[in-house]
Order: C-alpha cells, then structure tokens, then sequence
C-alpha cells in the first residue's frame, strides 16, 4: 500500500512521536510505502520514509494547521490511505493520542472561550474525525478505554469505528540481565550513593505531568530522607517556572533538570522511584516502562494507564481529587518502606507475561484492515466462501483466504422470531448478530487476556430476527485446545509443573473476565489454545499463553448474576471431569479464582456453597451428555 503519515509537528523526545515512528517504521517492514508530511522535523531524517516538510508562514497554532492541510489536502488523494496523528479532516485512520478537545473545553475553559478562533478550529478538525453527522468512516486507534466514552458523549461516534491499541512500549526498556551493573554504573557517574534515593519524572510538559506536586512533595520530605535523595527531570519543556519553585522551596541543590535524553532506559535503572502526578494523561507510556525495568511508581488515577500499576501491585496509584497531603505521604512510604523491593520485583513480573509492547504490530494491523474494508463491501463480505467449519440455521463459520491471508468469518443472516422467543422462554439470551462476540473480543483485549484480533466487523438491519452481520478474525495457526492436549494426558501424564501452570492460567483468566462483567456461556476446555510450541519446552513455564475463543454467545455487562457464572465453571467442571485432576488441583483452581489461600478443603468454608452449586449443574450437565 501507500501510506500517507500526517502530523503537524516531529521532534525525538514527544510520545505521539515515538508512536509514530515505529508504526511508520513497521508498516515499512511489511512492504508498505510510507510518505510522511509534517511542519517541522527536528533531529535525524530516518532514511526508510519519505519525508515531506511542508512550510508555513502562519503564526498562531490552528492557523498554521489551517495552512498545513490545505497544502496537503491536493496531494492525498494519490494515496491508498490517509493516517493522521493529529485531528484533520479526510483522514481513513487516526491515531488518538489527544484527549477529547470539546471535553477539556467544557471543564476548563468559559464559555466565552467558545467564541475564539481557536476553538472554532479545533472543534471543526475535531468533529470531521468523530462526528456522526459527517461522511467520514475514520477508523480511531484508542490507547485508552476512557477516551472512547468522552468522544461518544459529544458525538455520538458508532462503537465500530474504534479500535483499541495495547501498550507499545519499546523492548529496550525490558531490563537487560546486567541491569545491576548499568545501575552502579549509572550512578556512579551522577555522584549517587546505594544508601542514597533516585526520584525520576519523565516526560515533556512539566506541568501536566505534575512536576509543580512533585517538588512540593520532596520539600516535604522529612529531612532524613530529604538529604539523601534526590530528584532527576527528564523532558523537553520550559524549567524556568520550576527551577524558580524549586529555589523558593530551598530544594535546588538536590535537584536537576536534564532536557530531552536518549537514555532514558538507564536511567529507568538507575532510579528507585518513577514520580508521575499527572494533572491528565490520556496514557502515561512512562509508567509502563518502568514496570519493565523493574522501578516502582507513584502516579495517578487519571493516567489511562495507571491501571497496568495496581494490576501489576508495582507502587501506588492515587485516587481523584488529588490531594497533596497524600502524596507527601505515598512518597515518604515508598522511599522508607521495605515493600519497595516486593513491588520491584511484582513489576518485572508483570512486564514479563502482559502483552504491553504490540502496538506498533496492532495499528499496522488495523491500517492494513481497513484498506481491506476499503476494498470489499458488506454485501461482498456475506457472500464470501470457503471451507465449512460449522454451520447452522441462520449462521456459518467458515475459513477463507483474503489477500493471499488466512482468517475466520462467521457470518450471521437471522435467526427469525421463532428462534428469539424460544430463547426468551428458556430464560436464555438470543444472538441475534456478530456483535456479541465483537464487543467480547473488545472486551478481551482490554483485559489483556489473549484472543484472535478482529480484522472486520459488518452489521446491517434493525428488525433483529432478520439482522445481517459478519465478523471476520484471524486464523491462529499451530495450536492445540486444552481438550486435545489433555485427551494425550491418561497416556502420557503431564508433570506436576505443566498441569499447576495450566490450571493456573485458566483460573486467572476465569476470575479476570468474570470479575470484569463478562461471561462466556459456552465456557469449555476447548476453547482455550495453547501455541504448540510451547509443549517444546517441558515443564510449560509459569503464565502461558492461553487464547480464548468461539465467544459468539458471550455478554458483556457491569456486573453478572452469580447464577451465570455458576453456569461458566459448571461448564469447565464438565469438560475437566475425565482429564484426571485431583483434589488438589480443584483447590489450586479455586485459590487462584478467588484470589486467597486454602490449605485444606475445610478452609473455603465461605465459598462452600458457591462451589457445591458449581459441582451439582457440572454433574448434572455431565449425565445429559453422557446419556
């Protein structure tokens, strides 16, 4: 294909540029020519893009982005698809690394702001990205779940334009094996005792970051720890306002501001704490990466990825309304206390196992699927074929080739009134369309619980006994389910290490969905794949890989009636009744599902009930089979 890569403004240090150049430098790994049109570009050409500089003489901000598009706008028209990285009208996708502009406005500004050019300008650009009542169909890259409510709130954008990227932080923030000796060495150079602690904030715009509630945090510092710590900066941005805080604090001594910096990786290493109070911050990439490099973290809630440090338990995430008092204690508690080391190692852990590090893959994915879009219409989608998988009244699963690729379609044409009213009577809930099992995999992937990638979505009609939809996924290749490989297990018994690694994952991912509203309905063993690679290696390591699938009845709600989520672990107790699992192995399941410890089956008393409920609906299935 040939890409049109737009954004007002290039510079080294920026996270939006970061992003982009590696998603720039990916779809060019897979073939695709990538042009690049920008304002300003500062620092190295990279020699894999065609770079277009595009001058103007505008002084003020949205005049110069006026300018920038209008020069522009002649020119995409040559291309197969337009990714912006700002909001601009004819783009095909975008990346949102931007909050919802209308929404900040609304809570920050008058509504005499509302009157500038200014604004009229960034609402107008904004719109033609999200706006319903424009005829664009711009695919949005979302980095965090929060944005999408915001953008749907003030315009009303249909749910399948989003797609929702993970984390793509970069592999060289993974602390290397020698991490100890960059540490000492690191330090080292900055003067800095092991005795002694290293603050660090990272990130350009000082003051959304919080840098102002940072040094307010450190002055208060008791002054045992004050004097034998100190507090790095890391970013491109204006210090003056904080040098002279800093000075007016009497804290400048201990304190440095580094500008913009290529090392930032060890660093991570070198610090003991990771400061990041942001005021607002659609992701916060900066906390990720110091989870990979095994630094705990201070932030707060309003960071779209401070999530990944309570998941993790790496440091503390602080609640909204910030309140300095309570930062001023989170900081002295997590330079003092011993439970420092404990979330150093949680955070290795974590970044070991969570999939934070594919975005780059994920948005060319999205790029290349919606020029696929582009090129076949929703009637060409349903009328498509290839080999049967299932195929019932109303609805087939078929494996099909596009562009020289392999993936999934299931295509749904209408159940009719009398397949909804039996549902309702048997107290079930009716799929009517593909869009139970899009909006699960969605859910999936926000959970960060493996499952095939959606590559297209279709749904047409309104009358719901005759509603058309398609959804198309990837093909995963070379797996095994847990039902054939446990089938292998009455000859050839798996190691105690396999089997407990095995349980384990299927426990975490069963508590995972269900504690977050979603539940499977057709919750069996074979429906979690396994790569078969990993059966190379024996014992399988601890957190395997376990893809979920076939989620085409799932529900996707606040909060599940318990009665259905006896109904999934019913369902699991089913299809695990005849794999040879002891006693044990139901207890480990069930400390991992409830997330505490039981020595003997006599310690759940609490859950005794829940789990005999569990049992009876799993025999009771199990004899209907059987019989």
């Amino acid at each position: 294909m040939k890409l049109a890569f737009c954004l007002f403004k290039y510079f080294p240090f920026g996270g939006l540029q970061r992003d982009f150049l590696r998603i720039a430098k990916e779809a060019v790994r897979r073939g695709h020519q990538v042009d690049v049109f920008t304002m300003v570009w500062e620092g190295e050409l990279e020699p894999t893009l065609s770079i277009h500089i595009i001058p103007v003489k505008k002084s003020q901000n949205h005049q110069r982005a006026q300018e920038f598009f209008a020069k522009i706008q002649p020119r995409l028209a040559e291309y197969d698809l337009v990714v912006g990285f700002n909001k601009m009208p004819g783009l095909d996708v975008y990346y949102a690394a931007d909050i919802c502009y209308q929404a900040k406005a609304k809570r920050q500004r008058g509504a005499w702001y509302q009157l500038t050019p200014r604004y009229r300008h960034l609402i107008d650009y904004e719109k033609s990205v999200f706006s319903v009542d424009t005829n664009t169909n711009t695919k949005i890259l979302l980095l965090s779940h929060k944005q999408q409510k915001e953008f749907v709130c003030f315009y009303k954008t249909p749910g399948t334009r989003f797609e929702l990227l993970p984390p793509g932080i970069a592999k060289d923030r993974i602390a290397p094996r020698n991490a100890l000796d960059i540490r000492h060495a690191v330090r080292q150079i900055c003067g800095i005792q092991e005795q002694e602690f290293l603050l660090l904030l990272v990130g350009s715009g000082f003051k959304t970051k919080g840098l102002d509630r940072v040094l307010l945090g450190y002055a208060g510092l008791p002054n045992e720890l004050k004097n034998k710590s100190y507090l790095y900066i890391v970013g491109q941005d204006n210090s003056y306002f904080f040098e002279k805080q800093a000075k007016k604090l009497n804290i400048s001594s201990r304190i440095k501001f580094l500008g913009g910096r290529n090392d930032v990786a060890d660093l991570l290493l070198a610090a003991d704490v990771l400061v990041h109070p942001a005021y607002n911050e659609n992701t916060g990439t900066v906390l990720l990466e110091a989870l990979a490099s095994g630094l705990p973290v201070l932030t707060t809630d309003v960071c779209g990825y401070a999530h990944f440090i309570k998941d993790a338990e790496a440091g503390i995430v602080l609640s909204s309304p910030f309140q300095q008092r309570e930062f001023n204690q989170s900081l002295v508690e997590m330079l003092s206390h011993q439970k420092r080391i404990e979330w150093q190692e949680k955070a290795l852990a974590f970044s070991r196992q969570a999939d934070i590090y594919s975005l780059p893959e994920r948005a060319v994915d999205v790029i290349e699927n919606s020029q696929r879009q582009k090129k076949y219409s929703f009637e060409e989608m349903m009328m498509l074929k290839g080999e049967v998988y299932r195929a019932l009244e109303g609805r087939s699963t078929q494996r099909i080739v596009l562009d020289n690729q392999v993936y999934f379609i299931k295509q749904h044409r209408g159940v009719g009134w009398k397949e909804i009213f039996k549902n309702i009577f048997q107290l079930k809930i009716p799929v009517i369309s593909a869009k139970n099992e899009w909006l699960a995999l969605r859910r999936l992937q926000e959970l960060n619980i493996a499952s095939p990638k959606i590559i297209s979505y279709g749904c047409r009609g309104i009358n719901p006994a005759i509603r058309k939809s398609y959804i198309v996924m990837e093909a995963l290749k070379n797996h095994i389910s847990l039902e054939e490989l446990s089938k292998k297990w009455q000859n050839c018994p798996p190691s105690f290490i396999t089997k407990k690694n095995l349980i384990e994952a299927v426990a975490h991912i069963a508590r995972t969905l269900h504690e977050n509203g979603v539940n499977h309905r057709d919750f069996y063993i074979c429906h979690f794949l396994l790569e078969v690679s990993l059966l190379e290696v024996e014992p399988i390591s601890r957190n395997p890989k376990l893809y979920l699938i076939d989620l085409h009845r799932a529900c996707v709600r606040k909060k599940i009636p318990v009665r259905w989520i006896i109904k999934d672990l019913a369902g699991l107790y089913f299809s695990v009744k005849n794999i040879g699992l002891t006693q044990r192995d139901f207890l480990r399941f069930i400390r991992i599902y409830h997330n505490k410890t039981y020595h003997n089956k006599n310690s759940f008393r609490e859950e005794f009930e829940f789990w005999k409920k569990v049992v009876q609906r799993g025999e009771k299935l199990y004899k209907k089979i059987a019989a």
